[in-house]
């Protein structure tokens, strides 16, 4: 006997109609009549119901029924798959996040430690190197003839993953009667833009770490003499910028 006309063999010797039964494990007539005709399976959780409310043992039940039983012994193999799998994939988010809290973790205490030092030895370093800092928070040394020109300088934000100033840089400047000099510093890298005060003509040119123009200069016929003129004064205060932009980032103790 299958479970279906089992459970039929139940109703019938207990009275009841498919809508009485269908009422008492709350599913519809129909659920019951497909029950009765093969159609569908109760689950077992039903099953186990079924046998505790009317006293028929679940042997009975399922006895010889093989279809019933391979279909509950392969929603079980699949119910214990998917838990298997749920576990897994938990397991796997979890360490993911476990390993992303950890690493965020000490990140920020590296960062947090990076930005105090850094910030407290780039204004310890640019105070002691003599730099006021202006109303527009960028720090001003002038010596002689020369003003040498720091930005304000800040870690970037957390969420950034930078453990350094973004832009390190300081500009050299310099004036004669006829043009205007501005050395820029960025780690190995040296410009040099020059405006004529007289035509408002602006020169950009670069610099090796000796404050050669590089390369040759094609400004010659534009203004003739100049490198005779100024190279000198420019090397020196190419190499004073160096100095000052090294200390004030900490390559190089005052």
């Amino acid at each position: 006997m299958n479970i279906g006309k089992a459970i039929k063999k139940i109703r019938t010797e207990n009275g009841m109609s498919q809508e009485d039964f269908s009422q008492i494990f709350y599913v519809t007539r129909q659920t019951v009549s497909n029950w009765e005709n093969g159609k569908s399976y109760p689950d077992l959780n039903t099953i186990v119901k079924i046998s505790d409310r009317f006293g028929v043992s679940l042997d009975r039940l399922l006895r010889e029924d093989l279809d019933m039983i391979n279909d509950i012994s392969e929603k079980t193999a699949s119910g214990i798959k998917w838990n298997r799998l749920r576990r897994t994939v938990f397991t796997v988010i979890s360490v993911i996040v476990i390993f992303l809290l950890i690493t965020l973790t000490v990140y920020g205490i590296i960062w947090i430690s990076r930005k105090n030092s850094l910030e407290k030895n780039f204004s310890q370093n640019v105070y002691s190197l003599g730099f006021a800092e202006s109303p527009e928070r960028y720090y001003i040394l002038q010596q002689n003839d020369e003003t040498y020109v720091l930005p304000h300088q800040e870690m970037p934000s957390f969420w950034d993953f930078s453990t350094d100033f973004h832009a390190k840089y300081l500009d050299c400047r310099f004036s004669t009667e006829q043009y205007d000099f501005n050395i820029r510093i960025s780690g190995d890298m040296y410009s040099l833009d020059i405006t004529d005060n007289t035509s408002q003509q602006i020169y950009y040119l670069r610099l090796d770490s000796s404050g050669n123009i590089t390369p040759a200069p094609a400004y010659d016929s534009d203004l003739p003499g100049f490198k005779e003129k100024y190279s000198a004064e420019i090397s020196q205060v190419l190499q004073n910028g160096i100095y000052i932009y090294n200390t004030a980032y900490g390559k190089r103790t005052v």
